[in-house]
């Protein structure tokens, strides 16, 4: 994801890290979109500019998994990086297969986050 600013959409109901990961990645000079569900990301008119989604597993109302499988089928070269602070290779296995790049355990290190952003 070098080159011009890209943007990362980022889900998760936790609104403090929402905030937090936003601003990070503000910081690292990605441009971060932010969204408290998986229903408030898919009404987003610009979906097709997204050039990564970054989005928690537990959520209420849609699951990350579940927004996982909307998103395969409707942008399918979209990446997807999914979060968790499950530790349950069930949903690791889950997640791999339903095309998610990588599962990043909460809390995320910053360095982690980078390096598999930038390996996206």
């Amino acid at each position: 994801m070098s080159g011009d600013k890209k943007s990362v959409a980022i889900v998760d109901d936790d609104e403090a890290l929402l905030e937090a990961t936003s601003g990070f990645l503000e910081s690292m000079g990605y441009d971060a979109l932010p969204f408290s569900s998986g229903r408030s990301f898919l009404a987003y008119d610009h979906i097709d500019l997204v050039a990564l989604l970054l989005t928690d597993i537990n959520m209420p109302e849609m699951t990350g998994l579940e927004l996982l499988d909307i998103v395969k089928k409707r942008w399918p070269e979209m990446p997807i990086i999914m979060m968790t602070a499950l530790k349950d290779e069930v949903i690791r296995r889950r997640a791999i297969a339903g095309g998610a790049k990588d599962l990043l355990q909460k809390p995320i290190l910053a360095d982690d986050l980078i390096r598999c952003i930038e390996e996206v």
